[in-house]
């Protein structure tokens, strides 16, 4: 008998519901895996058209971290099955929280641009509804208390068209965490001169604002959604990769 363990999206759950849908559709497609584990409701303060934003995290290394961005003016926060932080503005721009954990032994400042391209792009990330991103290239990338890398990319659309992306990742290393947690803030190519300075300016905001140990294991059964979406897909590697490759 299946549990809701055995339920990944929508259309395994209520294909009654679900089976007219088209691929172009939301809810016929599978949950992206951000590698987000969240221990309470995503909350926000302040106007609903551009609210501050935070997120109480489990990461690994036994850490439990709260991170949190200002959303700029026209984005407001979406709930729903198919996101776990993410705010929307109404061009095809969005930014969302990512996790992903580091290769064993190392820290941020020891991996490549590679490391986060890879996770970013995954065929089961955010951008990977239709396959896996395309012509990845890293236009700028600096190195500080946050790692801001501005790339850019094609996203298949439903037809299998690619249409060209621009993305800025600002990641953070929790301290005492094996995780980086990663604010990606992205527009189609042709509105980016457009988003670029809100979406920079919440890529600035992103902080992690407090840290503390904790016993739960960033798995997604321990995530407090676990039940109520219908158990949340689990991957091997616990996140939307497994890296294998030195980065």
């Amino acid at each position: 008998m299946k549990t809701s363990e055995s339920y990944s999206n929508l259309q395994q759950i209520a294909p009654e519901v679900t089976g007219t849908l088209g691929a172009g559709t939301m809810s016929s497609r599978s949950r992206p895996a951000t590698g987000v584990v969240l221990l309470e409701e995503v909350q926000e303060a302040g106007k609903k058209d551009a609210p501050t934003v935070t997120a109480e995290l489990v990461l690994d290394g036994g850490v439990a971290a709260t991170a949190t961005f200002n959303a700029a003016p026209g984005y407001p926060l979406v709930r729903g099955m198919f996101y776990d932080v993410e705010v929307k503005g109404k061009t095809g721009d969005s930014a969302f929280l990512q996790v992903a954990k580091l290769p064993d032994g190392q820290a941020i400042k020891d991996v490549k641009d590679r490391f986060f391209t890879s996770a970013v792009f995954s065929a089961a990330g955010r951008f990977g509804a239709y396959g896996s991103a395309t012509d990845v290239k890293v236009v700028k990338s600096e190195a500080g208390r946050t790692r801001l890398i501005d790339v850019t990319f094609s996203a298949l659309s439903p037809g299998q068209q690619e249409v060209p992306r621009h993305a800025l990742v600002a990641a953070i290393q929790p301290e005492g965490a094996d995780d980086v947690v990663m604010l990606v803030a992205s527009s189609t190519g042709g509105t980016w001169k457009k988003c670029e300075p809100a979406l920079r300016a919440m890529a600035d905001s992103f902080s992690i604002a407090r840290v503390r140990k904790t016993n739960i294991l960033r798995k997604s059964k321990n995530d407090y959604r676990f039940e109520e979406q219908g158990g949340l897909n689990e991957r091997t590697s616990d996140s939307v990769i497994n890296l294998t490759d030195s980065f």
